[in-house]
Protein backbone atom coordinates (compact mmCIF):
# COMPACT_ATOMS: atom_id res chain seq x y z
CA UNK A 1 0.00 0.00 0.00
CA UNK A 2 1.20 3.07 -0.74
CA UNK A 3 1.53 5.85 1.87
CA UNK A 4 0.69 9.64 0.98
CA UNK A 5 2.87 12.49 2.06
CA UNK A 6 2.02 13.81 5.45
CA UNK A 7 0.95 17.09 4.23
CA UNK A 8 -1.16 15.62 1.63
CA UNK A 9 -4.19 13.71 3.37
CA UNK A 10 -5.40 16.94 5.30
CA UNK A 11 -8.34 17.47 4.79
CA UNK A 12 -9.17 21.45 5.24
CA UNK A 13 -11.16 23.45 2.25
CA UNK A 14 -10.89 26.42 1.22
CA UNK A 15 -14.31 28.42 1.83
CA UNK A 16 -15.96 28.67 -2.19
CA UNK A 17 -16.59 32.14 -3.12
CA UNK A 18 -20.27 31.11 -4.44
CA UNK A 19 -22.66 33.73 -5.61
CA UNK A 20 -26.30 33.22 -5.10
CA UNK A 21 -28.01 33.39 -8.65
CA UNK A 22 -29.34 36.89 -9.68
CA UNK A 23 -33.16 35.75 -9.86
CA UNK A 24 -35.06 33.14 -8.10
CA UNK A 25 -38.20 31.92 -8.95
CA UNK A 26 -41.23 32.83 -6.76
CA UNK A 27 -42.14 29.28 -5.11
CA UNK A 28 -45.44 28.57 -4.01
CA UNK A 29 -46.88 28.37 -0.76
CA UNK A 30 -46.26 24.72 0.72
CA UNK A 31 -48.94 22.18 1.17
CA UNK A 32 -49.86 20.76 4.65
CA UNK A 33 -48.86 17.28 4.72
CA UNK A 34 -50.21 15.41 7.52
CA UNK A 35 -47.90 12.45 8.63
CA UNK A 36 -43.90 11.17 7.77
CA UNK A 37 -43.00 12.06 4.42
CA UNK A 38 -40.10 11.31 2.24
CA UNK A 39 -38.29 12.33 -0.89
CA UNK A 40 -34.83 12.03 -2.70
CA UNK A 41 -33.25 13.06 -5.64
CA UNK A 42 -29.74 12.74 -7.00
CA UNK A 43 -27.52 14.40 -9.67
CA UNK A 44 -23.90 13.79 -11.60
CA UNK A 45 -21.23 15.80 -10.32
CA UNK A 46 -18.02 14.30 -12.27
CA UNK A 47 -15.44 16.91 -13.10
CA UNK A 48 -13.72 18.07 -16.06
CA UNK A 49 -10.85 15.73 -17.46
CA UNK A 50 -7.64 17.97 -16.80
CA UNK A 51 -8.72 19.06 -13.14
CA UNK A 52 -7.05 17.61 -9.99
CA UNK A 53 -7.67 14.15 -8.12
CA UNK A 54 -7.74 14.24 -4.38
CA UNK A 55 -5.49 11.24 -2.55
CA UNK A 56 -1.86 10.18 -2.90
CA UNK A 57 0.41 12.09 -4.37
CA UNK A 58 0.39 15.92 -5.78
CA UNK A 59 -0.21 17.09 -9.49
CA UNK A 60 -1.90 14.57 -10.49
CA UNK A 61 -4.94 14.94 -13.43
CA UNK A 62 -7.78 13.20 -14.49
CA UNK A 63 -7.93 12.04 -17.60
CA UNK A 64 -11.56 10.78 -18.55
CA UNK A 65 -14.28 9.23 -16.56
CA UNK A 66 -14.86 5.68 -15.79
CA UNK A 67 -18.14 6.18 -13.44
CA UNK A 68 -19.91 9.07 -12.65
CA UNK A 69 -19.60 10.49 -9.34
CA UNK A 70 -23.45 11.68 -7.80
CA UNK A 71 -24.32 13.70 -5.10
CA UNK A 72 -27.65 11.83 -3.69
CA UNK A 73 -30.48 13.70 -1.49
CA UNK A 74 -32.85 12.76 0.81
CA UNK A 75 -34.91 14.89 2.60
CA UNK A 76 -37.97 13.70 5.41
CA UNK A 77 -40.34 15.14 6.94
CA UNK A 78 -43.01 14.66 10.06
CA UNK A 79 -45.08 17.56 11.33
CA UNK A 80 -42.86 20.68 11.29
CA UNK A 81 -39.54 18.71 11.38
CA UNK A 82 -37.84 18.47 8.71
CA UNK A 83 -34.16 16.88 7.96
CA UNK A 84 -31.87 16.35 4.84
CA UNK A 85 -29.23 13.47 4.65
CA UNK A 86 -26.97 14.21 1.78
CA UNK A 87 -24.58 11.90 0.75
CA UNK A 88 -21.32 13.61 -1.87
CA UNK A 89 -18.79 10.96 -3.86
CA UNK A 90 -15.37 12.46 -3.05
CA UNK A 91 -12.70 12.70 -0.94
CA UNK A 92 -14.28 14.76 2.35
CA UNK A 93 -16.32 18.47 2.38
CA UNK A 94 -14.93 20.23 5.31
CA UNK A 95 -17.17 22.61 7.58
CA UNK A 96 -16.84 26.35 5.51
CA UNK A 97 -17.96 24.23 2.29
CA UNK A 98 -20.65 22.33 4.14
CA UNK A 99 -21.93 25.63 5.46
CA UNK A 100 -22.34 27.03 2.31
CA UNK A 101 -24.49 24.47 1.27
CA UNK A 102 -26.97 24.51 4.12
CA UNK A 103 -27.59 28.36 3.54
CA UNK A 104 -28.37 28.00 -0.29
CA UNK A 105 -30.22 24.68 -0.15
CA UNK A 106 -32.30 26.12 2.91
CA UNK A 107 -32.91 29.03 0.58
CA UNK A 108 -33.96 27.01 -2.39
CA UNK A 109 -36.12 24.21 -0.79
CA UNK A 110 -39.84 25.37 -0.14
CA UNK A 111 -40.08 23.53 3.10
CA UNK A 112 -39.92 26.03 6.07
CA UNK A 113 -39.00 23.10 8.30
CA UNK A 114 -35.75 22.45 6.61
CA UNK A 115 -33.53 24.99 8.05
CA UNK A 116 -29.39 25.18 7.64
CA UNK A 117 -28.64 23.32 10.94
CA UNK A 118 -31.31 20.38 9.77
CA UNK A 119 -29.35 19.42 6.43
CA UNK A 120 -26.71 16.90 7.16
CA UNK A 121 -23.84 16.37 4.33
CA UNK A 122 -21.60 13.52 4.38
CA UNK A 123 -18.50 12.35 1.75
CA UNK A 124 -18.37 9.01 0.69
CA UNK A 125 -14.58 9.48 0.96
CA UNK A 126 -13.35 8.38 -2.61
CA UNK A 127 -10.21 8.86 -3.47
CA UNK A 128 -10.57 8.14 -7.42
CA UNK A 129 -12.70 12.52 -6.92
CA UNK A 130 -11.25 15.61 -7.43
CA UNK A 131 -9.44 17.80 -5.10
CA UNK A 132 -12.28 19.50 -3.09
CA UNK A 133 -10.14 20.60 -0.20
CA UNK A 134 -6.93 22.15 -1.82
CA UNK A 135 -4.20 19.66 -1.06
CA UNK A 136 -3.47 18.13 -4.41
CA UNK A 137 -2.28 21.18 -6.15
CA UNK A 138 1.04 21.32 -8.40
CA UNK A 139 3.11 21.82 -5.12
CA UNK A 140 2.55 21.81 -1.74
CA UNK A 141 2.01 25.55 -1.60
CA UNK A 142 -0.49 25.63 -4.91
CA UNK A 143 -4.51 24.61 -4.36
CA UNK A 144 -5.95 21.76 -6.37
CA UNK A 145 -9.59 22.84 -5.99
CA UNK A 146 -10.99 24.92 -8.63
CA UNK A 147 -13.55 27.79 -7.95
CA UNK A 148 -15.48 27.19 -10.82
CA UNK A 149 -16.14 23.29 -10.07
CA UNK A 150 -16.53 23.80 -6.05
CA UNK A 151 -19.34 26.30 -7.33
CA UNK A 152 -20.65 23.96 -9.40
CA UNK A 153 -20.69 21.41 -6.81
CA UNK A 154 -22.31 23.22 -3.80
CA UNK A 155 -24.94 24.50 -6.37
CA UNK A 156 -25.82 20.77 -7.79
CA UNK A 157 -25.85 19.51 -3.92
CA UNK A 158 -28.31 22.53 -2.73
CA UNK A 159 -30.37 21.68 -6.03
CA UNK A 160 -30.73 18.13 -5.26
CA UNK A 161 -31.67 18.81 -1.46
CA UNK A 162 -34.12 21.00 -3.26
CA UNK A 163 -35.54 18.55 -5.46
CA UNK A 164 -35.94 15.81 -2.56
CA UNK A 165 -37.84 18.41 -1.07
CA UNK A 166 -40.22 19.12 -3.90
CA UNK A 167 -40.43 15.37 -3.89
CA UNK A 168 -42.02 14.87 -0.79
CA UNK A 169 -44.69 12.05 -0.36
CA UNK A 170 -46.51 9.68 2.19
CA UNK A 171 -43.67 7.17 3.67
CA UNK A 172 -42.86 4.49 5.92
CA UNK A 173 -39.60 3.09 7.17
CA UNK A 174 -37.69 -0.39 7.61
CA UNK A 175 -34.81 -1.00 9.86
CA UNK A 176 -32.13 -3.72 9.49
CA UNK A 177 -29.17 -3.90 11.82
CA UNK A 178 -26.78 -6.55 11.55
CA UNK A 179 -22.70 -7.61 11.45
CA UNK A 180 -21.30 -8.54 7.91
CA UNK A 181 -18.87 -11.06 6.99
CA UNK A 182 -17.35 -9.57 4.35
CA UNK A 183 -13.79 -10.62 4.49
CA UNK A 184 -12.21 -7.73 2.57
CA UNK A 185 -12.39 -5.17 4.44
CA UNK A 186 -9.27 -4.60 7.02
CA UNK A 187 -7.84 -2.36 9.86
CA UNK A 188 -4.07 -2.23 8.96
CA UNK A 189 -2.67 -0.50 11.65
CA UNK A 190 -4.37 -2.59 14.24
CA UNK A 191 -6.21 -6.29 12.39
CA UNK A 192 -8.34 -7.32 15.43
CA UNK A 193 -10.09 -3.97 16.02
CA UNK A 194 -12.74 -4.12 13.48
CA UNK A 195 -16.31 -2.78 13.63
CA UNK A 196 -18.42 -5.26 11.30
CA UNK A 197 -22.01 -3.73 12.17
CA UNK A 198 -24.05 -2.57 9.07
CA UNK A 199 -27.38 -0.86 8.63
CA UNK A 200 -30.03 -0.34 6.34
CA UNK A 201 -32.44 2.15 6.37
CA UNK A 202 -35.43 1.87 3.60
CA UNK A 203 -38.33 4.26 2.58
CA UNK A 204 -41.10 3.19 0.68
CA UNK A 205 -44.25 4.89 -0.91
CA UNK A 206 -47.91 3.86 -0.07
CA UNK A 207 -47.28 1.47 -3.19
CA UNK A 208 -44.05 0.26 -1.22
CA UNK A 209 -41.83 1.33 -3.87
CA UNK A 210 -39.03 2.48 -2.39
CA UNK A 211 -38.21 5.62 -2.49
CA UNK A 212 -34.86 5.94 -1.15
CA UNK A 213 -32.56 3.59 0.67
CA UNK A 214 -29.51 3.98 2.95
CA UNK A 215 -26.64 2.06 3.40
CA UNK A 216 -24.12 2.60 6.65
CA UNK A 217 -21.10 0.29 6.45
CA UNK A 218 -17.53 1.10 6.75
CA UNK A 219 -14.31 0.71 4.40
CA UNK A 220 -11.92 3.21 2.30
CA UNK A 221 -13.11 3.28 -1.02
CA UNK A 222 -9.28 3.30 -2.64
CA UNK A 223 -8.93 -0.03 -4.65
CA UNK A 224 -7.77 2.13 -7.85
CA UNK A 225 -6.02 5.12 -4.91
CA UNK A 226 -3.18 5.96 -6.82
CA UNK A 227 -3.14 4.00 -9.65
CA UNK A 228 -6.00 5.11 -12.53
CA UNK A 229 -6.29 8.78 -13.55
CA UNK A 230 -10.65 7.91 -13.55
CA UNK A 231 -13.05 9.71 -11.97
CA UNK A 232 -14.36 6.87 -9.90
CA UNK A 233 -16.36 6.37 -6.64
CA UNK A 234 -14.27 3.23 -6.45
CA UNK A 235 -16.66 0.56 -5.18
CA UNK A 236 -18.99 2.61 -4.32
CA UNK A 237 -19.81 2.45 -7.74
CA UNK A 238 -20.75 -1.12 -7.85
CA UNK A 239 -22.79 -0.81 -4.66
CA UNK A 240 -24.96 1.51 -6.92
CA UNK A 241 -25.20 -0.66 -9.90
CA UNK A 242 -26.06 -3.45 -7.85
CA UNK A 243 -28.98 -1.57 -5.29
CA UNK A 244 -30.42 0.21 -8.55
CA UNK A 245 -30.30 -3.31 -10.19
CA UNK A 246 -32.97 -4.42 -7.26
CA UNK A 247 -35.02 -1.57 -6.11
CA UNK A 248 -36.14 1.39 -7.36
CA UNK A 249 -35.37 4.94 -5.68
CA UNK A 250 -32.04 6.70 -4.89
CA UNK A 251 -29.34 4.31 -3.08
CA UNK A 252 -27.28 6.18 -0.34
CA UNK A 253 -23.88 4.72 0.96
CA UNK A 254 -23.06 6.42 4.37
CA UNK A 255 -19.70 6.07 5.20
CA UNK A 256 -18.22 4.59 8.59
CA UNK A 257 -15.44 4.96 10.99
CA UNK A 258 -12.69 4.41 8.47
CA UNK A 259 -9.74 5.89 10.31
CA UNK A 260 -6.43 4.35 11.95
CA UNK A 261 -6.58 1.95 8.75
CA UNK A 262 -9.51 0.81 7.45
CA UNK A 263 -9.01 -0.23 3.36
CA UNK A 264 -9.79 -2.93 1.24
CA UNK A 265 -8.07 -6.09 0.18
CA UNK A 266 -5.45 -4.83 -2.57
CA UNK A 267 -4.34 -7.16 -3.80
CA UNK A 268 -6.23 -6.89 -7.27
CA UNK A 269 -6.35 -3.27 -7.99
CA UNK A 270 -8.74 -3.38 -11.04
CA UNK A 271 -11.78 -1.89 -11.46
CA UNK A 272 -13.99 -5.36 -11.97
CA UNK A 273 -12.36 -6.14 -8.46
CA UNK A 274 -13.82 -2.82 -7.32
CA UNK A 275 -17.24 -3.56 -8.65
CA UNK A 276 -16.93 -6.95 -7.03
CA UNK A 277 -16.54 -5.02 -3.85
CA UNK A 278 -19.28 -2.87 -4.01
CA UNK A 279 -21.80 -5.51 -5.17
CA UNK A 280 -20.03 -7.52 -1.81
CA UNK A 281 -21.63 -4.07 -0.22
CA UNK A 282 -25.13 -4.05 -1.72
CA UNK A 283 -25.78 -7.74 -1.59
CA UNK A 284 -25.47 -7.95 2.43
CA UNK A 285 -27.78 -4.80 2.42
CA UNK A 286 -30.26 -6.41 0.48
CA UNK A 287 -29.35 -9.29 2.59
CA UNK A 288 -30.45 -7.25 5.99
CA UNK A 289 -33.45 -5.89 4.16
CA UNK A 290 -35.18 -9.35 3.88
CA UNK A 291 -35.82 -9.59 7.55
CA UNK A 292 -36.42 -5.64 8.41
CA UNK A 293 -38.82 -4.05 10.92
CA UNK A 294 -41.58 -1.98 9.47
CA UNK A 295 -41.98 0.94 11.34
CA UNK A 296 -45.34 2.75 9.59
CA UNK A 297 -45.38 6.30 11.82
CA UNK A 298 -42.08 6.78 12.61
CA UNK A 299 -40.78 9.75 14.75
CA UNK A 300 -37.86 12.40 13.45
CA UNK A 301 -35.50 14.40 15.66
CA UNK A 302 -32.08 15.81 15.53
CA UNK A 303 -29.80 17.50 18.06
CA UNK A 304 -26.53 18.87 17.48
CA UNK A 305 -23.23 20.06 19.01
CA UNK A 306 -20.59 22.73 17.72
CA UNK A 307 -17.16 22.41 19.78
CA UNK A 308 -14.05 23.59 19.20
CA UNK A 309 -10.87 21.23 18.55
CA UNK A 310 -7.52 23.02 19.73
CA UNK A 311 -5.14 22.79 16.53
CA UNK A 312 -2.18 20.83 17.43
CA UNK A 313 -0.40 19.83 14.15
CA UNK A 314 2.06 22.54 13.33
CA UNK A 315 1.63 21.55 9.34
CA UNK A 316 -2.01 22.77 9.60
CA UNK A 317 -0.45 25.93 10.87
CA UNK A 318 1.87 26.39 8.29
CA UNK A 319 -0.53 25.47 5.55
CA UNK A 320 -3.13 28.07 6.86
CA UNK A 321 -0.64 30.88 6.86
CA UNK A 322 0.36 30.11 3.45
CA UNK A 323 -3.01 30.23 2.42
CA UNK A 324 -3.18 26.59 1.06
CA UNK A 325 -6.45 25.91 3.67
CA UNK A 326 -8.88 29.10 4.08
CA UNK A 327 -10.39 27.95 7.58
CA UNK A 328 -11.02 30.43 10.56
CA UNK A 329 -9.33 29.73 13.64
CA UNK A 330 -10.93 30.52 16.83
CA UNK A 331 -8.31 31.60 19.15
CA UNK A 332 -6.35 28.56 17.39
CA UNK A 333 -8.76 26.37 17.15
CA UNK A 334 -11.01 24.94 15.12
CA UNK A 335 -14.91 24.83 15.14
CA UNK A 336 -16.14 21.22 14.40
CA UNK A 337 -19.92 19.49 15.11
CA UNK A 338 -21.56 16.45 16.03
CA UNK A 339 -25.16 15.28 15.26
CA UNK A 340 -27.32 12.65 16.50
CA UNK A 341 -30.36 12.00 14.38
CA UNK A 342 -33.61 9.68 15.56
CA UNK A 343 -35.48 8.15 12.69
CA UNK A 344 -38.00 6.08 13.93
CA UNK A 345 -36.21 3.31 16.17
CA UNK A 346 -32.66 3.86 14.06
CA UNK A 347 -30.34 6.39 15.75
CA UNK A 348 -27.69 7.93 13.23
CA UNK A 349 -24.49 9.69 14.87
CA UNK A 350 -22.42 11.51 13.39
CA UNK A 351 -18.29 11.88 12.82
CA UNK A 352 -16.69 14.93 11.34
CA UNK A 353 -13.70 12.90 10.06
CA UNK A 354 -12.07 9.55 9.50
CA UNK A 355 -12.36 8.15 13.34
CA UNK A 356 -11.08 5.05 14.64
CA UNK A 357 -13.55 1.45 14.50
CA UNK A 358 -12.71 1.90 18.74
CA UNK A 359 -14.89 5.45 18.58
CA UNK A 360 -17.52 3.46 16.12
CA UNK A 361 -17.93 0.90 18.89
CA UNK A 362 -17.63 3.28 22.05
CA UNK A 363 -20.51 5.45 19.60
CA UNK A 364 -22.65 2.79 19.16
CA UNK A 365 -22.43 1.93 23.23
CA UNK A 366 -23.89 5.26 23.81
CA UNK A 367 -26.84 4.73 21.45
CA UNK A 368 -27.57 1.76 23.40
CA UNK A 369 -30.37 0.95 20.15
CA UNK A 370 -30.67 -2.36 17.80
CA UNK A 371 -30.12 0.11 15.19
CA UNK A 372 -27.42 2.31 15.07
CA UNK A 373 -25.22 4.24 12.43
CA UNK A 374 -22.08 5.71 12.97
CA UNK A 375 -21.77 8.14 9.86
CA UNK A 376 -17.91 9.24 9.52
CA UNK A 377 -16.68 11.92 7.12
CA UNK A 378 -20.38 14.16 8.15
CA UNK A 379 -20.81 17.61 8.78
CA UNK A 380 -16.79 18.05 8.26
CA UNK A 381 -13.38 16.33 7.22
CA UNK A 382 -10.86 16.98 9.61
CA UNK A 383 -8.92 14.37 8.57
CA UNK A 384 -7.85 11.10 11.54
CA UNK A 385 -9.30 11.53 14.62
CA UNK A 386 -7.28 9.08 16.23
CA UNK A 387 -6.98 7.36 19.77
CA UNK A 388 -4.95 8.48 22.04
CA UNK A 389 -1.95 6.18 22.23
CA UNK A 390 -1.45 6.77 18.71
CA UNK A 391 0.22 9.95 19.91
CA UNK A 392 1.53 8.71 22.98
CA UNK A 393 3.24 5.27 21.67
CA UNK A 394 4.08 6.46 17.93
CA UNK A 395 6.48 3.26 17.20
CA UNK A 396 4.09 0.73 18.45
CA UNK A 397 1.32 1.27 15.77
CA UNK A 398 2.76 1.24 11.65
CA UNK A 399 2.00 3.97 10.06
CA UNK A 400 1.29 6.44 13.01
CA UNK A 401 3.92 8.67 12.35
CA UNK A 402 1.82 9.80 8.92
CA UNK A 403 -1.59 9.52 11.10
CA UNK A 404 -0.65 11.78 13.61
CA UNK A 405 0.93 14.03 11.26
CA UNK A 406 -2.28 14.23 9.01
CA UNK A 407 -4.84 15.33 12.54
CA UNK A 408 -5.68 18.64 13.97
CA UNK A 409 -4.29 17.15 17.32
CA UNK A 410 -4.59 14.33 20.40
CA UNK A 411 -7.36 15.78 21.43
CA UNK A 412 -9.93 15.63 19.05
CA UNK A 413 -10.81 12.35 19.56
CA UNK A 414 -12.03 12.95 23.58
CA UNK A 415 -13.30 16.02 22.70
CA UNK A 416 -15.25 14.41 19.65
CA UNK A 417 -16.74 11.61 22.47
CA UNK A 418 -17.13 13.94 25.09
CA UNK A 419 -19.86 15.65 23.22
CA UNK A 420 -21.60 12.32 21.67
CA UNK A 421 -21.74 11.70 25.57
CA UNK A 422 -23.49 14.71 26.41
CA UNK A 423 -25.70 14.69 23.83
CA UNK A 424 -26.70 10.83 24.65
CA UNK A 425 -26.83 12.05 28.13
CA UNK A 426 -29.35 14.36 27.05
CA UNK A 427 -32.02 11.78 25.16
CA UNK A 428 -31.70 9.73 28.71
CA UNK A 429 -32.71 12.95 30.82
CA UNK A 430 -35.09 14.17 28.53
CA UNK A 431 -36.51 11.58 26.21
CA UNK A 432 -36.38 14.07 23.64
CA UNK A 433 -34.00 15.91 21.46
CA UNK A 434 -34.60 19.32 20.59
CA UNK A 435 -34.67 19.35 16.82
CA UNK A 436 -32.59 20.96 15.23
CA UNK A 437 -31.33 22.73 18.61
CA UNK A 438 -27.97 23.00 20.04
CA UNK A 439 -27.82 20.97 23.22
CA UNK A 440 -25.35 22.03 26.08
CA UNK A 441 -23.37 24.52 24.68
CA UNK A 442 -19.92 23.82 23.08
CA UNK A 443 -17.17 22.35 24.28
CA UNK A 444 -13.26 23.88 24.47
Amino acid sequence: MKVVRAFGFLLFSLLAACAEPATEAVRPSAPERVGFHAGAASAEISPEPGAFIAGDARNRRFAGVHDPLFVKAVVLLNGDMALAIVTVDNIGLTRPDIEVIRQRASTYAALPGLTPERIIVSSTHTHSGPDVVGLWGEHELSSGREPIYMDRLITAVATQISAAAASLKPATLRLASGTHDIDWVHNVMEPDLLDRQMGVLQFLDAEQTTIATLTNFACHPTVMDAISDQVSSDYVAGFYRVMADHLAGEHLFLQGAIGGWVQPDKVDRSFEKADDYGADVAHASLTLLLTADEDPVPTLDLARREFLIPLENPGFSILLKAGVLNRPLEDGQLRTETAWISVGDAVLVTHPGETSPQHSLDTRALIDRRHSFVMGLTGDALGYILKPEYFENVSAFPSAEYLTATSVGPKAAPLLMENIAALAQSMKETNHVDSGGLIGGEAH
